[in-house]
């Protein structure tokens, strides 16, 4: 088979114009009624006689198509059973539609007649009409499954999130002593994720890291857990450690220090909320004893809680005497930074995560 017939096989099974309707003939038209037809009705959309029209050349080449199939017999039997077929489905289309639009005016009549008429007994629809309640059906409970489950995987994230950031179990709240505080203010919170270098971090590693700040009275390790962080794709193992130190200024000093010592630390903070330095006479604050032979000398050391040119006199402040219970002064003064030095950190983060929200 040539090209050219192979060209016209393919467009007789695939054609979607009415050669008929194109050439202006009749289904049994002889084939010199077909080639008069085509002489006429191309001399008019000949592209020589129609300049300035953008759509005769188009015309003219479907019409010279139109006329080699319906005069070949072959090619016209198969134009034919095609064409027969498209109109089949047309006029079933048309059908479909006539019954749907039917059954939307049937729907919106019963709602209008009254409670007792809203509905059509399933017994009484018809086939058409069960399909498509039964699709809409399906629809509305595929979203609604789609919401739940988005719902439990939110819910389930959260509660991982909760479980994670509870204090362990391990970690008591042991009642203090007179004068001391409570093991709950002494404590921190460590949280690094399990990867690379810190996957071989364990309780040892964590108490000697956090010795450079004081005393670490004990460590307690949660258990490795995977959570999917706020804004992630994936899960990620991440680990909680509570240090538990013998003194609050040395706590103190770790949850202002060690993030900045240890950046693969995704956080330090307090165990609970920051404890409160109430009052410098403290015995979690206890400077060197003095000689026994001046045990009760006192002196006023005022300071205003600044630096440089403000440092001086200020009436009113507290009085501080060398016992064996008391700070020094410059034991003071170094806690009062850090807290000023902390607030500004946390003032600073606060602007960079409004900045990225911003440009989110």
């Amino acid at each position: 088979m040539s090209d050219t017939n192979k060209d016209l096989d393919d467009l007789a099974k695939n054609a979607t114009d009415d050669f008929y309707e194109l050439l202006g003939v009749h289904f049994d038209s002889t084939e010199s009624e077909i080639k008069r037809a085509y002489r006429k009705t191309s001399i008019k959309y000949h592209p020589d006689k129609n300049p300035d029209s953008e759509t005769a050349a188009d015309t003219f080449i479907r019409l010279g198509h139109a006329r080699d199939i319906l005069i070949d017999a072959k090619l016209k039997a198969v134009y034919d059973g095609q064409r027969l077929r498209r109109k089949e489905k047309a006029l079933q289309d048309d059908l479909l539609d006539g019954r749907r639009r039917k059954m939307k005016e049937d729907l919106e009549r019963r709602e209008r007649a009254g409670a007792g008429m809203k509905r059509k007994r399933m017994d009484d629809l018809s086939e058409a009409e069960k399909l498509e309640m039964e699709i809409q059906r399906l629809a509305e409970d595929g979203k609604r499954r789609r919401k739940e489950q988005q719902e439990k995987l939110e819910r389930r994230r959260q509660e991982e999130e909760a479980s994670f950031m509870e204090m362990s179990p391990e970690v008591e709240t042991k009642p203090q002593a007179p004068g001391q505080t409570a093991e709950i203010d002494r404590t921190i919170k460590v949280r690094f994720q399990r990867e690379g270098v810190t996957a071989s971090w364990d309780k040892e590693q964590i108490s000697d890291m956090f010795a450079k700040y004081g005393k670490v009275d004990s460590v307690v390790m949660g258990k490795d857990k995977k959570i999917r962080p706020s804004g992630e794709k994936h899960r990620k193992v991440m680990v909680m450690a509570f240090v538990i130190y013998t003194r609050m200024d040395h706590a103190h000093a770790a949850v202002s220090d060690a993030k900045g010592h240890y950046p693969l630390l995704e956080s330090v903070a307090w165990a609970s909320k920051e404890p409160e330095i109430k009052s410098p006479v403290n015995p979690e604050f206890s400077a060197p004893s003095t000689p026994q032979s001046t045990p009760n000398k006192s002196f006023r050391a005022s300071f205003n809680g600044g630096l440089g040119k403000g440092f001086g006199s200020v009436p009113g402040t507290p009085k501080f005497s060398f016992s064996p219970k008391t700070p020094s002064l410059e034991e003071v003064t170094m806690i009062r930074l850090k807290q000023a030095e902390k607030k500004r950190l946390e003032e600073q983060i606060r602007q960079k995560e409004a900045a990225e929200e911003a440009l989110a």
